[in-house]
């Protein structure tokens, strides 16, 4: 698994397992950028916060903590060109990079215990788009993602 630069944060509900998350990740020598270091914030602010730069560097992961993982995502996917999937399991969890191209997952740290929060984490970022999914060819699920993306550029008028 190669190393990625991952922009995370999170809200009070959240905050314990993003910690937890982060010291994983960092044990892994990952480069994190953690946007609630110095102490959680509201859920739609961290939504928005980590959204806005994943909308802008394509090449980064984020992950970010509430107590379900439905309102951050609710919040990042606002943004362009950001998938923000909230993820219970370590199905989801893989599913969404291979079956969406998520570039940010959610969690939620009132339903989540550490340590399949960890197993999450590392499905999520050992899955590639398009692999490793029997249901649907790789071509059906980049016509959903074209599809997706069209969506975006009716919104955002790009």
């Amino acid at each position: 698994m190669e190393n990625r630069t991952i922009i995370m944060g999170a809200d009070p509900s959240g905050f314990e397992l993003k910690n937890t998350i982060k010291s994983y990740l960092l044990e892994k020598n990952h480069t994190i950028k953690d946007l609630t270091e110095s102490g959680p914030i509201g859920y739609c602010d961290v939504g928005d916060k980590v959204g806005s730069i994943i909308s802008e560097h394509p090449e980064y992961i984020g992950f970010v903590f509430c107590g379900t993982g439905m309102g951050v995502s609710i919040s990042a996917n606002k943004h362009k060109n950001v998938y923000c999937g909230v993820c219970e399991s370590i199905t989801t969890a893989r599913f969404c990079k291979v079956i969406n191209n998520c570039n940010m997952m959610a969690m939620g740290g009132l339903l989540i215990t550490p340590f399949k929060a960890k197993m999450m984490v590392d499905a999520y970022l050992s899955a590639n788009f398009t692999e490793g999914f029997s249901e649907a060819t790789p071509e059906d699920l980049q016509s959903g993602l074209n599809s997706m993306r069209q969506i975006e550029k009716k919104i955002y008028k790009i």
